[in-house]
């Protein structure tokens, strides 16, 4: 049921699919989850390798029961994002997960991403940007909701603001846009796509 309603409801699956079948990188889903997008990768023919992290251990051992079921070639483990640095080189994705970190750790996670995206790769990072909007206010009603019920854990919530986001990736290295990807829901869920020029690159 909750694949289902993902899938109907939330476009970031197939934006994310569309976005990274033009690379042949390796891919890091940083806050996997139970692993939907990778294996929704998977189902639309994405054959570079894809691992996965989430601090989430109930979540990462549906997602690697599932894997082992149907050989798909994925691996998840349990890693917090907040106590380690990446060591990672291609097209990451991270989707939702931004928010749940201390605003100085955020300003060093996107540093560290900016140089573990490869040439010629991408970062998905999907977040809603701080701002004073009916669609910020909703999505932070339901992180809370989400929080109560013992879906998402119980952290503290930090969303940053969009020129946060940006800053550190240089026009002079990465393209950049960014893709509304609320889908039919009230939340405030925005794209920002990141791709790193190949070497010898115009930045004009």
């Amino acid at each position: 049921m909750y694949v289902a309603s993902k899938l109907r409801s939330d476009p970031v699956f197939r934006t994310a699919f569309d976005l990274l079948r033009e690379t042949a990188e390796p891919l890091l889903d940083i806050g996997c989850g139970v692993g939907l997008l990778p294996f929704y990768l998977r189902e639309r023919g994405f054959v570079p390798p894809i691992t996965g992290f989430d601090l989430d251990a109930r979540k990462v051992a549906t997602a690697t029961k599932v894997a082992a079921q149907h050989d798909r070639g994925l691996t998840f483990s349990v890693r917090d994002l907040a106590e380690s640095q990446l060591q990672f080189r291609g097209s990451i994705a991270m989707l939702d997960v931004l928010h749940y970190l201390t605003v100085p750790r955020q300003a060093t996670l996107l540093q560290e991403l900016a140089a573990s995206i490869a040439p010629g790769g991408m970062l998905l990072l999907r977040d809603s940007p701080r701002e004073q909007s009916l669609r910020y206010w909703s999505t932070y009603a339901g992180e809370i909701f989400a929080q109560a019920v013992s879906w998402n854990l119980g952290l503290p919530l930090n969303f940053p603001e969009r020129e946060a986001i940006t800053a550190v990736f240089s026009p002079h290295e990465f393209t950049h846009e960014e893709i509304p990807t609320w889908g039919g829901t009230p939340f405030n869920n925005r794209l920002f796509v990141f791709r790193r020029r190949a070497a010898g690159a115009d930045a004009n």
